[in-house]
């Protein structure tokens, strides 16, 4: 009877400890289009951006929401309307393999902290040991009983079915060390979550500014080519007139080729820059969507903030300085487990189980054969200690090993860290003379414009030649070119700044600009 209590009592242990490891939970992102953190802008769009870290010697501790089912997204494109930056950000965050593979990898990692928390549960295990035995033992003579000597042997088969639990009381900081590491990985897996949601705005929008330089471009030449069909009509006229010779209308019908040209070699850039659109967006370039315009908007005359602040402010929020900080700290942790792994462990131990089996018993000094056919409970429980004594170097070669990942570690978040600083450098920069250049462009506009009318007036009066109002036409146009490319470029560069200093967060943030 008190074995049967005791089993009962181990097996309602274990069934408590697994239901603890049940109810425990993680956590991480819903789903792939969802941020870790449950932000959202004003408009409701997702917004992956990062609290600062307030130190290297702490840690984020970003809130995290608890683990979903994947949700489905079935994406439907209206081939009649026309989809704005911030839309087309969307689809792609839910559409592109690299935001889902970013999120099964932080997920896969705050499993990897249920399987260290599971460490610290009584583990409960079912052992069944079955063999045959064979035992002989000499036995002496009794003169007393007038017994010479002789051999006692038992043959037989033993089985053992047992319930065993054991429970790790002390390590030492082993699995304290591997819970660091765990949930090192786990904040850098969620980290690098976010930052590929970055990416995936950066990327789209820096294609959907190209695409829209493309597509002004495809338009001005289509302007281009009605303006030379129209001087050939009208060199055409005054040749019929005449007011002209042949030489005129050969220039203009060179002039109407030229353009014919350049736009088909428009056309077919916009057709590549919508392709890369498609892909930045993980659809495929056949999708029938429709891209807004890039609207006319007033764009600041220089950046807002001094470059050493945004560098002071931002070094904080980029996901690849914080993932890498995360690793720092995990090969930190993991050089504490490494030595962890040369001290002593305490658990405690305990086992109930029956012992049933047949034994047939032969002595040399008797004729015939004795059998023993008997079953029997046992059970046992204490502390066992175990102390690793040698093991040929392996913790030894180990621990190096440990401390040099630590190094390297350290020596990748300098040199990110250094990296980083030079792109915000960069992409200031950019920004400068993008502004620079869109401001600029402005007075050459006018100027190609009202050269081109003169021009043009002159011409309708006789009074200047096909070749001077073709010269004007192609400054005007080569100046346009130039203002919508300078457009388009102050909003990427705009963009890479956002995205080189953590800022690229949400969806919203390229319309802002």
């Amino acid at each position: 009877m008190g074995i049967e209590l005791h089993r009962m009592a181990l097996v309602a242990a274990c069934a408590m400890a697994v239901g603890c490891t049940q109810q425990a939970t993680h956590m991480t992102s819903p789903d792939p289009s969802t941020p870790v953190e449950t932000a959202r802008t004003e408009t409701g769009a997702s917004d992956f951006s990062l609290p600062a870290d307030p130190s290297p010697s702490e840690d984020p501790a970003p809130a995290l929401v608890r683990r979903q089912q994947p949700t489905e997204w079935p994406i439907d494109i209206d081939p009649e309307r026309s989809y704005t930056l911030a839309e087309l950000i969307d689809i792609a965050q839910r559409t592109k393999p690299a935001t889902r593979a970013a999120w099964l990898r932080a997920r896969e990692a705050a499993l990897s902290v249920d399987v260290v928390e599971s460490t610290y549960l009584p583990q409960l295990s079912a052992n069944v040991l079955a063999g045959g035995a064979r035992m002989s033992q000499f036995e002496s003579d009794i003169p007393e009983l007038g017994i010479g000597s002789g051999t006692l042997t038992a043959t037989g088969y033993q089985v053992v079915p047992s319930l065993a639990v054991e429970w790790l009381l002390f390590d030492f900081g082993r699995r304290d060390a591997a819970m660091e590491i765990a949930e090192q990985t786990a904040i850098a897996s969620n980290i690098a979550f976010h930052g590929t949601h970055q990416r995936v705005i950066f990327e789209v929008s820096q294609a959907y500014f190209q695409f829209s330089a493309a597509r002004a471009e495809t338009h001005i030449d289509q302007e281009r080519l009605e303006d030379a069909r129209t001087l050939l009509r009208v060199a055409e006229g005054r040749l019929e007139e005449g007011l002209a010779i042949n030489v005129e209308v050969a220039q203009a019908r060179q002039i109407e080729a030229r353009a014919q040209f350049d736009l088909t070699v428009a056309e077919r850039r916009e057709e590549r820059t919508r392709s890369a659109l498609m892909h930045a967006m993980g659809l495929s370039s056949t999708t029938p969507i429709r891209v807004a315009d890039l609207t006319d908007r007033q764009l600041p005359a220089e950046v807002p903030i001094p470059l050493d602040e945004l560098i002071e402010v931002s070094l904080t929020r980029r996901p690849d300085i914080r993932t890498a900080l995360a690793r720092v700290r995990a090969t930190r942790s993991e050089v504490d487990l490494v030595a962890a792994e040369s001290r002593p462990r305490i658990a405690a131990v305990a086992e109930v189980g029956r012992v049933m089996g047949r034994f047939n018993l032969s002595d040399s000094r008797f004729g015939g054969q004795a059998s023993m056919n008997r079953a029997y409970d046992e059970g046992v429980a204490g502390i066992l200690f175990t102390m690793p004594l040698f093991d040929g170097g392996r913790r030894r070669t180990r621990e190096a090993q440990a401390r040099l990942q630590a190094e390297a570690a350290e020596e990748d978040l300098v040199e990110i860290r250094n990296v980083a600083a030079q792109e915000i450098v960069d992409a200031y920069s950019l920004l400068h003379s993008s502004l620079a250049a869109y401001t600029a462009s402005g007075p050459l506009l006018d100027a190609g414009q009202e050269t081109y009318e003169t021009a043009l007036g002159l011409y309708e009066n006789g009074l200047t030649t096909l070749a001077e109002v073709s010269q004007s036409k192609i400054a005007l146009n080569d100046a346009r070119l130039l203002r919508e490319q300078a457009f388009a470029d102050t909003f990427a560069a705009a963009t890479a700044l956002a995205f080189a200093t953590g800022q690229l967060t949400n969806r919203d943030v390229p319309a802002e600009f």
